[in-house]
């Protein structure tokens, strides 16, 4: 999440935005920087769309990094552009924006400000990630409640991304961003050269399978509640999702996170899944998986999501048959593991260890800033 309170000048908030696009993974540089500060001379700045076309325009120069830009965009300048100080030079020198990058386009005391921002004194006033981004860092376990609920709003904006992921197949739409020549053709081919009505189209949202177990086992139990927030947030935007927690048996728990809030659904969870916080038999859990639910859950180009952090007592003979049985059965598998954000982490443990061979992908899930990567991965897979 970004803070979206610019303040100060024009050229000052251009430069912290640009460090917040290179954060967010848009790749950035002083030249695109300086065309977008002459393109600002050109336009009307307190027109927001204007704006928006310039810096999409000249600071993003991959097709991927569109939807980033957006959010960035949207979250970054949250105030009204018009408020700002317009004292953008007519000519910008490279050399003195490299030295404000480098600087991070902040005033002398921005230091000050950011040392009484993390030591709980008073929140900076200049724009940027300092505040939202030690929340993105934290680690889920050691969030407060207060964290938790502003961690639940960046989860929102998370599940958005995943959810809502555009096809390349068109529908008709009236207010559609292109022209559908085909239907614009048939529509007017009775008029001749006297009218035409044009057809627009925009391209359709695509909704993907996805198939969530998560380990509710002892060991999880600091994570596993809050990752069950974050899953049943992508289960209300994602209507085909099933979701199933385990410990020693395992439980599909989809329907009971239909509730109206996510304290329901939880407390709804914790009275069904009687071995919530108990022991862990990840072979056996997923053999009951394979045996009862795969056939009905799961589709040729099912992504498969396990959350967990490896620790087993079971068979590993038992987990690696299971596995790799339940490899053959999905698109891609990704194993999520909480650990793996850690210093020094290595996958030691027999179920981890037994589990990699058949991963496609293996992330962390200890922060919000992983699960923002999850994301990624998600819209790079289901592309």
């Amino acid at each position: 999440m970004i803070k979206s309170t610019p303040s100060g000048s024009m050229l000052d908030n251009v430069v912290g935005f640009s460090r917040a696009l290179h954060r967010a993974g848009v790749e950035v540089n002083s030249g695109n920087l300086i065309d977008l500060c002459n393109c600002i001379g050109h336009i009307d700045v307190q027109k927001r769309p204007d704006f928006y076309a310039a810096a999409r325009a000249t600071l993003v120069s991959r097709f991927d990094d569109l939807e980033t830009f957006d959010y960035v965009f949207n979250t970054f300048w949250g105030v009204q552009i018009e408020t700002l100080e317009m004292d953008v030079p007519q000519e910008v020198d490279d050399a003195d924006l490299m030295d404000m990058l480098e600087e991070g386009g902040e005033d002398p005391d921005s230091a000050e400000q950011e040392e009484d921002a993390a030591e709980g004194e008073g929140d900076s006033d200049e724009p940027g990630w300092s505040p939202d981004e030690m929340l993105l860092k934290k680690d889920l376990a050691a969030m407060s409640d207060k964290e938790i609920e502003q961690a639940r709003k960046v989860i929102a904006e998370i599940v958005n991304i995943i959810a809502n992921r555009r096809s390349r197949r068109r529908i008709p739409e009236n207010q559609g961003p292109e022209i559908d020549f085909r239907r614009t053709w048939r529509k007017n081919a009775a008029m001749g050269p006297d009218g035409v009505e044009l057809a627009k189209r925009r391209k359709r949202i695509k909704k993907t399978k996805l198939m969530v177990l998560c380990d509710v086992s002892g060991s999880m139990d600091c994570y596993s509640r809050f990752l069950i927030q974050f899953i049943y947030a992508v289960k209300r935007e994602i209507p085909d999702v099933e979701v199933g927690v385990f410990s020693t048996r395992m439980t599909v728990i989809s329907r009971l996170l239909k509730s109206k809030s996510v304290e329901e659904s939880l407390r709804e969870v914790a009275d069904e899944v009687h071995d919530w916080a108990g022991g862990t038999d990840i072979g056996s859990c997923i053999r009951d998986f394979n045996d009862v639910f795969a056939r009905d859950m799961l589709r040729s180009r099912t992504v498969m999501m396990i959350v967990s952090d490896g620790w087993d007592r079971g068979d590993t003979g038992l987990m690696r048959q299971e596995m790799e049985r339940l490899r053959r059965r999905v698109h891609k598998l990704i194993w999520l593991n909480p650990l793996l954000g850690s210093p020094g982490y290595q996958p030691l443990c027999l179920g981890m260890k037994t589990a990699l061979p058949y991963l496609d992908y293996f992330m962390a899930a200890h922060n919000l800033e992983s699960l923002i990567e999850l994301a990624k991965t998600l819209r790079s897979v289901w592309r």
